[in-house]
């Protein structure tokens, strides 16, 4: 019981911290990927604030607290979880680091479970980004929306896009915990454990966990976004996007994302390797 509610309390107050710091540049993120046209982070930025207004920015960020206090709640109590099965099948201590294999599972799995949870706020989320509103109009919340679907198309609708959040996450979220555990066992001294690491090493595998995860995961995302705010197939929505400016038109909103994944995810994982650290120490 422990050990859950130390990762429970861990991943949920560093999953919050990951959406307050990050916000802007995901609704940012997501005007990119749903626009035909080429346009940059900086000058959507821009045109959002003067369109719409500095507050725009944060317009769905009660859901997304709320899909990170549920998501967060699951994601890394899970990961910790089948960690700590693997490592007892290898005679290991729970804090040990593991091979590859049993890393990317964990990952994998942690990445499966939450998107119970997590796929219709983000749905709703993302469907409270996509409107470009003048400064005079009012909008429904991501909510008032996600009610409207259940209401009109039934409470299966607010899962739209789930084999594709599984298909980023399963994969995105397996390299993410792999690197950032491979990264933080080269700055551990050798013949320690992961809460041995030093600080450098948390902030380095923050950065390199933000990176992998995306690099692999971007073009399902991007795929995903569309497909959840159009009503169209995904194999068309494949090809209107390689129309658009062919492979590297998958990476589109790339930049914005990667920028916004390293700076939060320094906050946020340093946040739950030292909540882990304070709560194992203490009680």
């Amino acid at each position: 019981m422990k050990y859950f509610i130390i990762n429970f309390v861990s991943g949920t107050l560093s999953s919050c911290v990951h959406t307050l710091i990050g916000y802007p540049l995901d609704f940012i993120k997501t005007r990119i990927q749903i626009q035909h046209r080429k346009q940059g982070m900086i000058k959507t930025g821009i045109q959002i604030i003067r369109d719409e207004g500095v507050k725009t920015l944060y317009r769905g960020v009660s859901i997304q607290l709320l899909n990170s206090i549920c998501a967060g709640s699951i994601y890394f109590p899970t990961y910790e979880h089948m960690r700590k099965w693997f490592a007892r099948m290898d005679n290991l201590s729970e804090h040990s680091y593991l091979p590859f294999q049993q890393t990317f599972l964990a990952g994998s799995m942690a990445g499966i479970t939450s998107n119970l949870f997590a796929c219709p706020l983000e749905y709703g989320k993302i469907l409270s980004q996509k409107t470009k509103l003048k400064k005079q109009e009012l909008t429904d919340g991501p909510i008032q929306k996600l009610y409207q679907i259940i209401k009109t198309q039934g409470l299966l609708h607010i899962y739209k896009g789930l084999k594709l959040q599984l298909l980023r996450d399963s994969v995105g979220c397996g390299l993410y915990f792999v690197s950032h555990a491979k990264t933080l066992q080269y700055f551990t001294p050798q013949g320690r454990d992961r809460t041995q690491a030093s600080q450098f090493g948390i902030l380095m595998a923050s950065m390199s966990a933000a990176v992998s995860f995306w690099i692999i995961s971007y073009p399902i995302d991007i795929i995903k976004t569309r497909y959840q705010v159009l009503n169209e197939s995904t194999i068309n929505i494949t090809k209107q996007i390689y129309h658009e400016g062919g492979l590297l038109s998958f990476y589109k909103g790339f930049k914005v994302t990667v920028i916004r994944s390293v700076i939060v995810n320094i906050f946020s994982l340093c946040t739950y390797e030292n909540l882990r650290r304070v709560g194992f120490k203490y009680f």
